[in-house]
């Protein structure tokens, strides 16, 4: 996979019988299954290894889609967006990775593989609301609900805990991510950083009453102008910025202010930051302003920009679904079966922590150094180099082996080298 820079599992075989036992070891036909939960297991008990020992550790949150534009037979394809916004065939993930206080780890933590095309146990919201409003209906009245057979079917998934959906497994994520690090650690401090999709009290309330966490998340734009608009205690603090790069764009001379208040939800204050960035000429950057809603104290302005970079911890995140997607083909498997489309997708997930975790050896061991520049680094030192350092390595090896078995004469060898070359 790392060679060949792809999860599609006849190109990483050398022939078809390794590609038989490939398949069976994601399918599940194998006894010794690899499967995505005890990857994701073996991710969680990494994570606490490298930050229980923290004093604050950063959760990053978000779910990525895998995009499977041109496919129509696989088992339990799903609806997701390409980056336009349009609906294709794929599948989802949720992901967390999480960052020491530092900002010097990174660490792949756990991953969810699920689809709105699983008939069997994926669950829209919407289906679970009304059939609480039926039930609670019922309750009242003190009569029997009259259930659908559908409605049945969700009441089973519901009581043997087995729902699928983007709420729920958010919810099971965010708890055992926070519950393994303080397993390793009582006093760690975790804060959990999403984007403006979970904008919503429940969330708020879980991670604040239930886990006993902390969290930044962005607020949603279309909140109405009560809980967008920052209380008449606010404060701002601006400071010109020499450069900022965003996206391909280069500004010079940035004026941000931050604001900070706090807005009250349903008798609970909360503290929000405002973000706004304007060019040299006084223009905004942005058609609105970054909103920022957390349970974290704020009393100045210190503390203010401190919540702004704790969320700016997010493009780490995004750094990781690109290194996934362009280096390891996360989006490239082409076997059929579910089992195996979970397992193959959460593999790469795993295989990009290791690159990860490596990352703070790259510039001091030798060996490292030689992989980079034998990828083509020309002095640069990085994980994409490396990788493509290993993957050369690999087919060197791959040609020694292949030379070997066949036995080939040098002059026979030099032959297929002017081929070649």
């Amino acid at each position: 996979m790392v060679a060949n820079q792809t999860t599609r599992l006849w190109t990483i075989s050398t022939d078809e019988r390794e590609f038989e036992r490939m398949r069976d070891l994601f399918n599940g036909r194998l006894k010794s299954v690899l499967d995505n939960e005890k990857i994701s297991a073996a991710l969680r008990e990494e994570m606490a290894t490298e930050l229980g020992n923290s004093e604050v550790v950063y959760a990053l949150h978000d779910p990525c889609d895998i995009r499977k534009r041109y496919s129509e037979k696989l088992e339990n394809l799903g609806i997701v967006r390409d980056l336009e916004g349009k609906l294709i065939h794929g599948y989802s993930s949720f992901n967390t990775v999480c960052v020491s206080s530092d900002g010097k780890k990174t660490q792949l933590s756990d991953i969810t593989v699920f689809s709105n095309g699983d008939d069997e146990y994926y669950v829209r919201q919407k289906e679970l609301d009304d059939l609480e409003k039926k039930q609670k209906k019922a309750a009242k009245s003190n009569t029997e609900a009259d259930l659908s057979e559908r409605e049945k079917a969700i009441v089973e998934l519901l009581e043997t805990d087995e729902v699928i959906n983007l709420q729920q497994v958010t919810r099971t994520q965010v708890q055992r991510v926070s519950q393994r690090l303080k397993e390793e650690n009582e006093n760690l401090q975790v804060c959990h950083v999403l984007d403006r999709q979970f904008d919503g009290l429940s969330y708020f309330q879980f991670i604040e009453d239930d886990l006993h966490d902390f969290f930044v998340i962005r607020m949603k734009i279309s909140r109405n102008s009560n809980e967008t608009t920052v209380n008449e205690d606010e404060k701002e603090v601006a400071e010109v910025l020499d450069k900022v790069i965003l996206g391909n764009k280069v500004y010079q001379q940035v004026k941000r202010i931050i604001a900070w208040g706090t807005i009250t939800l349903e008798g609970k204050a909360y503290a929000v930051v405002r973000v706004t960035l304007f060019t040299r000429k006084g223009k905004e950057i942005f058609p609105q302003p970054m909103l920022l809603i957390t349970n974290y104290t704020i009393t100045n302005n210190q503390q203010a920009v401190g919540i702004y970079r704790i969320y700016l911890q997010r493009a780490k995140i995004e750094g990781v679904f690109k290194f996934v997607k362009n280096t390891l083909g996360w989006e490239d498997l082409q076997v059929r079966d579910w089992e195996s489309i979970k397992n193959i997708i959460a593999l790469a997930f795993f295989i990009g922590g290791y690159f990860y975790e490596i990352e703070p050896e790259l510039a001091h061991n030798p060996g490292m150094e030689w992989l980079c520049a034998l990828g083509g680094g020309k002095g640069i030192i990085s994980r994409h180099f490396f990788l493509e350092g290993l993957k050369n390595l690999l087919i060197q090896q791959q040609v020694e082996r292949f030379r070997e078995k066949t036995r080939l004469k040098p002059a026979d060898w030099s032959d297929v080298l002017e081929l070649a070359l």
